[in-house]
């Protein structure tokens, strides 16, 4: 993708200097822009029930403060989208994929009947997001919201309309700070101040892959994987903690519930270290069979080449010798590196 290409979906590709960025988000913190991850507002009672009774993971009981991972899947329990949702007392906001705001808020919609209480609203240009990561990430939130640094994971801190959440660590933590876009730029400011270096996509995807982190199809971030898609369930993804094998039925569940009791799955998300760079969708073969597909590739600075790609599980194994089109590689365990 071209740079002007880049920059027409808001999505900055470095800062000039990727490596260096890279290299921060190891050291210290970086600040990256994450605009383009879709925002759903919810409102009315049923704005946490719904969504516990159309998606994987149970959404009963969380707290104000709490957010939980869920997974939207098709009546053959393929992966629509994967929301990070985030109970804030009146409302709830779900974290979509890139540009899925409008796709998650008609699905969700198709689904309401008469005596349900809710109301969907596509808050993603109302609101901006910027992600903070790396081992100083924790001291950068903590000045922007006294008492971020002591989140738990999927805890977060919230004003009314500053949201500083602990999310999945990248380079040692993770956080998400969402706010209105009026105020969205002070902030970043703000966590530049405290000592955070900006960061574009490439560092992003180094760190992601690295870290074996899916997303999904590329319709805001150019340089995203596709390990989120309806080709894939969720547990094949690894995405065990965001389904609930306790709960009732949702859309999908039978499936997922055999696929778990039987332990078998069909194939598995795993992590490739390689002789030399492979592009996304790159054959891989196993003795001489052909066993899966990239997803996603990588050539982190302090790694070499690596990738996310789904095998077959015969050839899933950490140790399994592999081959992507004439560059040799092996299967290795998730993440890479953390």
């Amino acid at each position: 993708m071209t740079a002007d290409a880049l920059a027409a979906s808001g999505v900055v590709l470095d800062y000039g200097d990727a490596v260096g960025e890279y290299t921060a988000a190891r050291r210290g913190t970086v600040a990256v822009w994450r605009n383009h991850v879709g925002r759903v507002r919810a409102v009315g009672r049923d704005r946490l029930d719904l969504l516990h009774r159309m998606s994987t993971n149970d959404l009963t009981g969380m707290a104000v403060g709490e957010a939980r991972t869920t997974v939207l899947t098709s009546a053959i329990a393929r992966m629509v989208d994967v929301l990070w949702v985030l109970n804030r007392a009146e409302t709830a906001l779900y974290l979509t994929g890139a540009g899925r705001a409008p796709v998650v808020r008609r699905w969700l919609g198709g689904y309401v009947f008469y005596n349900d209480q809710v109301k969907f609203a596509d808050a993603t240009a109302e609101l901006g997001q910027f992600g903070l990561f790396g081992p100083r990430a924790p001291a950068v939130a903590e000045a922007l919201a006294p008492g971020a640094a002591d989140l738990p994971e999927n805890r977060f801190l919230d004003n009314g309309e500053v949201v500083v959440a602990r999310a999945r660590p990248l380079a040692g933590a993770g956080y998400a700070v969402i706010a209105p876009a009026a105020q969205i730029n002070r902030l970043w400011q703000q966590a530049l101040a405290g000592g955070a270096v900006p960061a574009g996509e490439q560092a992003y995807q180094w760190l992601r892959v690295a870290a074996g982190q899916p997303e999904g199809a590329a319709d805001g971030t150019p340089l995203a994987g596709r390990e989120l898609t309806e080709e894939y369930i969720p547990l094949e993804a690894n995405l065990w903690p965001a389904v609930s094998f306790k709960k009732g039925c949702y859309i999908g569940q039978e499936i997922i519930a055999r696929m778990e009791s039987r332990g078998k799955l069909a194939r598995r998300l795993v992590g490739l270290k390689l002789d030399a760079p492979v592009d996304v969708g790159a054959e891989i073969t196993a003795s001489g069979a052909a066993v899966g597909a990239v997803t996603s590739a990588a050539v982190p600075p302090d790694v070499g080449p690596v990738a996310l790609a789904y095998l077959k599980s015969a050839a899933a194994e950490p140790g399994q010798a592999v081959g992507v089109g004439g560059v040799a590689g092996m299967v290795v365990d998730l993440p890479i590196l953390a």
